[in-house]
């Protein structure tokens, strides 16, 4: 049973939900669901995105090692693109 606070003249009053409120929620809550996966790929492409600073851009230049580190971030942030679709 969903309720909700209603403010009226004599306080505020805990009513239920009528049919369609609780079909408009239901449906919010698809949504918020289905967009799970999507919130999380553009989390983990910002974290892998702030990792890449300026000095380890200068690394991936200098060393071999950073090269690679660079391309693994990269390679890393194709992949979570993919799960966007993009």
């Amino acid at each position: 049973m969903r309720t909700k606070v209603v403010a009226g003249p004599n306080g505020s009053q805990t009513i239920e939900l009528t049919a369609e409120e609780n079909t408009q929620r239901d449906a919010e809550e698809a949504e918020w669901t289905a967009g799970a996966a999507v919130r999380a790929a553009s989390a983990e492409i910002s974290n892998l995105e702030g990792q890449i600073t300026p000095r380890r851009v200068r690394d991936s230049l200098l060393t071999v090692g950073g090269k690679s580190w660079l391309q693994a971030k990269e390679d890393a942030i194709a992949i979570e693109r993919l799960k966007l679709g993009a």
